[in-house]
């Protein structure tokens, strides 16, 4: 798939015209923050907390959440919400937050080196503030809707490059691959985890997705996510 193509494909619900839903679907932040007892997810307040979780993508070539050149990104918010889901796994690739260039890098630009005009005109259109955001200011734009609309959020660590996942040779699979750096890793993630902080319906983040390859160890697997967990306590 070309990165115009996936740009344009945002959650393919949210993208059909915006028929009332079947029932009224009501959307609250639970008690926060959130902790875990045995098995459960718990509420600040102890009551059990039931994650309904919306995938959308932020990973891709453009380093920005996909369907903006389609639908303000309030109104895909307000989508997620009104379709019954409380949480989003927001992905990003690790250099979004370790790459300045990248980071600082205005959504049009990263679209137009792509060659991503129409992409460029859609979000003229429906997103025209975002139009000339850094890629990392676009990404704090998301989270802030989805809080609009009591949304909690997952930071999910797609990738390091930006680029479609996944392939087992794609040097992104397993700490010491191509661009799979553990160190840069944990850097990108120690960067997420200080962005938002104080950003109270950002309630966690998933590590890395899918570690794959042919270089996966128990040892390595063990040695990173320990250090990893240390770090981001």
């Amino acid at each position: 798939m070309t990165a115009a193509s996936a740009f344009s494909l945002l959650l393919a619900l949210l993208l059909l015209p915006a028929a009332a839903p079947a029932r009224a679907a009501s959307v609250s932040l639970p008690a926060l923050p959130l902790s875990t007892s045995s098995r459960w997810v718990v509420g600040a307040d102890g009551r059990r907390v039931k994650l309904a979780c919306a995938n959308w993508a932020s990973h891709l070539e453009p380093a920005a959440a996909e369907g903006l050149a389609r639908r303000a990104v309030g109104d895909i918010a307000a989508r997620v919400a009104a379709m019954g889901f409380n949480c989003v796994r927001l992905t990003w690739p690790t250099y979004l937050a370790t790459n300045a260039t990248l980071a600082s890098l205005p959504l049009r630009w990263s679209l137009e080196r792509l060659g991503m005009l129409e992409s460029v005109a859609g979000v003229r259109v429906n997103n025209p503030a975002l139009l000339e955001m850094p890629l990392i200011d676009v990404f704090r734009e998301v989270v802030s809707a989805l809080a609009s609309k009591d949304i909690m959020v997952i930071l999910d660590n797609q990738m390091t490059t930006p680029g479609w996942c996944c392939s087992k040779t794609d040097g992104n699979g397993f700490f010491g691959d191509k661009y799979f750096d553990p160190d840069e890793w944990l850097k990108g993630l120690s960067a997420m985890a200080k962005i938002f902080k104080n950003t109270e319906n950002v309630v966690g983040m998933s590590l890395r997705n899918e570690l794959r390859g042919p270089n996966q160890n128990i040892s390595l697997w063990y040695r990173y996510i320990d250090i990893k967990a240390f770090l981001l306590m």
